[in-house]
């Protein structure tokens, strides 16, 4: 029942760390939505712009990049920060290798 516990405290903490790296693409994605522009900025060609659209162009892009970075980033980090249950390595170090 404890380790039960245990789980389900660890499984909420990662959830709770999920839904915080969630963040930052909900905003981006309010950011830029065509509701609110018809003309997305990923719509228009890029022979059409001049260099200063091309410029922002640009700047969006390496704005989604830097938010997926960061976000797949957080997702490794939480991954590998999970910790394997300790009485498992024990048991096995002990019972390995099989006689």
């Amino acid at each position: 029942m404890v380790r039960i516990n245990i789980l389900n405290q660890l499984y909420n903490e990662v959830q709770s760390q999920i839904d915080v790296s969630n963040e930052p693409q909900k905003l981006l994605a309010q950011h830029i939505t065509c509701e609110t522009d018809p003309n997305c900025w990923w719509e228009t060609p890029l022979d059409q712009l001049n260099p200063r659209e091309l410029y922002e162009r640009y700047s969006h892009f390496s704005e989604l990049l830097n938010l997926f970075h960061i976000s797949r980033s957080k997702k490794i980090a939480t991954a590998s920060s999970m910790l394997a249950p300790t009485g498992l390595a024990e048991d096995v170090s002990t019972n390995f290798p099989p006689s």
